[in-house]
């Protein structure tokens, strides 16, 4: 059912939004054992410009131009062109899955209302209940992936999204330097937290709503 197949990802793009933003990558700096830089960056320096890696990617920013005005201490460019090709493509795909997220949604809030008073009024509270499903078991499948083979897991998700070896940087670059392997170890465990408490949630609901529908039809 189209409705389930498109709850799994509503819900991971859900996640990415809670995380995608200031509070998280102060929160990120401020955490116990959170590593240094290891070639000279304070930890102020860092999230600066960290903050400011993050808001290029938001659609409504002035995106890369952002990056390419970053500077570091010295005064040299603090990324260089493929740092910068691959922000911009994370831009893309970022603005991309927010977007078709909100349509998701919009679209699913018309079917439901469309279907309200006809004999296919249960079709959107069995898909999200069948969705949320869904994404639980595909949860109990990825997790301990995530949590046991994070390089192999980051590896993969890349290859999918991205080109050939364009998100390959060495430890020196600045986006390894602003965002190490600990940030994103914490961003894979908290979006797969996050996704699996809403479909939790939308399991509750969509089971109560479905409930209530065939009452309404008894």
């Amino acid at each position: 059912m189209l409705v389930a197949l498109v709850v799994p990802p509503t819900l991971v793009v859900t996640a990415l939004r809670v995380l995608a933003t200031d509070t998280f990558v102060r929160f990120e700096y401020d955490r116990d054992g959170f590593p240094s830089d290891r070639y000279g960056l304070t930890d102020e320096e860092r999230q600066s410009l960290a903050l400011t890696g993050l808001e290029s990617i938001r659609p409504r920013s002035d995106g890369i131009v952002l990056l390419e005005r970053a500077t570091l201490p010295d005064g040299s460019p603090a990324f260089d062109s493929r740092e910068l090709t691959h922000m911009e493509d994370v831009r893309t795909l970022f603005g991309a899955a927010l977007r078709a997220q909100l349509v998701i949604v919009l679209l699913l809030i018309v079917l439901a209302v469309a279907l309200s008073r006809s004999r296919l009024r249960e079709v959107v509270p069995r898909g999200l209940l069948a969705g949320a499903l869904t994404t639980l078991a595909i949860a109990v499948l990825a997790v301990p992936f995530i949590l046991l083979g994070f390089d192999r897991f980051f590896t993969r998700f890349h290859e999918m999204f991205f080109e050939g070896d364009s998100w390959r940087f060495s430890d020196t670059d600045t986006l390894i330097r602003l965002y190490p392997e600990r940030f994103w170890e914490d961003v894979s465990q908290l979006a797969a937290a996050i996704t699996v408490a809403q479909a939790v949630l939308l399991a509750g609901v969509a089971w109560w709503w479905l409930r209530r529908t065939r009452g309404r039809t008894a």
